[in-house]
């Protein structure tokens, strides 16, 4: 699976799950390591600690309606995106960085979200 189908794959992922509630399996593309970065909140470490943010958000109503990549790249086991986001609480943008691990499968190793 290329770069770009694993990023499309786990985006389909994350917008399914998110919508229908379940924070666990919207957070099933990062990595155990990862860290999610946001403004007014501390930095989340971990899958735990941003499912529990995802869990929070979802239970206050708040919607994710699209995300769009507008860049990418990958080398090696590295890669990183760049997309908007639509939400209900108004649009924003996100760095993603991603990480190949061992069994060949890309995650979420880091994003920072903005809203705009």
């Amino acid at each position: 699976m290329s770069f770009r189908e694993a990023v499309a794959a786990l985006e389909a992922l994350f917008l399914e799950a998110y919508q229908r509630g379940d924070a666990a399996a919207s957070v099933g593309g990062y990595a155990d390591d990862a860290i999610y970065l946001t403004r007014g909140k501390p930095p989340a470490r971990g899958r735990k600690a941003i499912e529990a943010l995802a869990a929070a958000d979802i239970a206050s109503g708040l919607q994710v309606f699209s995300l769009t990549p507008f860049h990418m790249e990958s080398a090696g086991n590295l890669g990183y995106v760049l997309e908007t986001c639509r939400t209900s609480a108004g649009d924003g943008a996100a760095m993603l960085t991603y990480r190949r691990e061992a069994g060949g499968a890309w995650r979420i190793c880091a994003e920072a979200f903005l809203t705009t």
